[in-house]
């Protein structure tokens, strides 16, 4: 079990992906089970619900994990939710695991900053660059006992525009269309890896939310000429649907172009669309959507229904 001087970890790191793998790998030393384990967003849930969970017992085991997103939010806040954080730091609940998860440390100038690195075991997570994919992905393939041609390997990073989320899942794919030879060429990287994906699925986002569904079934049926998964496509207008609903939160809070820029670790021409799209529409259609896509995921999982005819159904419904 995870030593108790590490009873508050901050990982941070601005690659999502690893990010993701160091806390599962963290959580894993806590040999906590998953149902004792809620995650919060400091964007969506007040910080006095959140307190209130760290300091409440656990009712189905001895110990219990939180996991926080955009703690940094916090700065935002009015001092009395500040030292609340602050007195929760310094006295936390032994009976939970905190995991706080920043994509860079609030600056110990700020007194909850210099509190989290007072109280709180630091775990950075170091980003990639560019030249260490290919050894990467070749290793995590290794470990699978697949290879892959130097080619397809090139291809496949072009593909995915070095984005390690979407090259995992590509890889996935790629792994069972090849499963008897373990062998991923280049021709398997052309066949089943869509090129621009992110573009395909703005554009598919945008046709929902402007309710032309002769377009959004056009995109979507050559999204699946080009073999992607239902379940990915939908998940990924999930992701959009989310990025535009903490944009309207954001700009709320009087967050500028460049800081919404930073705070998405994306270009400032990307930002500037993610403001435009988000200005464009509502917080009640953009919920609507999300709601329904949490119901159609639960039902695909479930097997309530086929989820090729239940995106098809969810996109002539919206």
């Amino acid at each position: 079990m995870i030593d108790l001087k590490e009873q508050i970890s901050i990982i941070y790191g601005k690659n999502d992906f690893l990010v993701e793998n160091k806390l599962k790998e963290l959580i894993n030393q806590t040999e906590v089970d998953e149902i004792n384990t809620n995650r919060y967003d400091l964007l969506e849930t007040s910080s006095e619900d959140v307190i209130e969970d760290l300091r409440t017992i656990s009712f189905f085991s001895d110990k219990k994990i939180i996991i926080i997103d955009n703690f940094d939010d916090l700065l935002s806040k009015n001092q009395s939710i500040i030292a609340d954080w602050i007195d929760y730091l310094k006295k936390p609940n032994p009976d939970v695991f905190l995991f706080i998860i920043l994509k860079d440390l609030i600056s110990e100038d700020i007194l909850i900053g210099k509190t989290l690195l007072q109280y709180g075991y630091l775990v950075e997570v170091k980003d990639m660059t560019n030249e260490m994919f290919p050894s990467y992905i070749t290793n995590y393939l290794k470990e699978k006992k697949f290879d892959i041609e130097k080619k397809a390997c090139e291809e496949l990073l072009v593909r995915t525009e070095y984005n390690l989320n979407l090259i995992m899942q590509e890889l996935e794919k790629l792994m069972l269309y090849k499963y008897d030879d373990k062998k991923i060429d280049l021709n398997a990287v052309q066949t089943l890896v869509s090129k621009n994906l992110e573009e395909n699925i703005y554009e598919l986002t945008n046709s929902i939310l402007s309710n032309n569904n002769n377009k959004t079934i056009e995109i979507y049926y050559d999204l699946l000429a080009k073999s992607e998964d239902p379940l990915r496509i939908m998940n990924n207008v999930a992701t959009k649907i989310r990025q535009l609903i903490h944009t309207k939160i954001l700009l709320e809070k009087r967050y500028n172009q460049d800081e919404i820029k930073d705070h998405f670790n994306i270009k400032s021409g990307a930002a500037y669309y993610l403001i435009k799209d988000a200005n464009a529409v509502s917080f009640e259609l953009l919920e609507s959507i999300l709601d329904k896509l949490s119901k159609l995921d639960f039902d695909i999982k479930t097997g309530k229904i086929d989820k090729k005819i239940g995106l098809e159904l969810f996109i002539l419904g919206v």
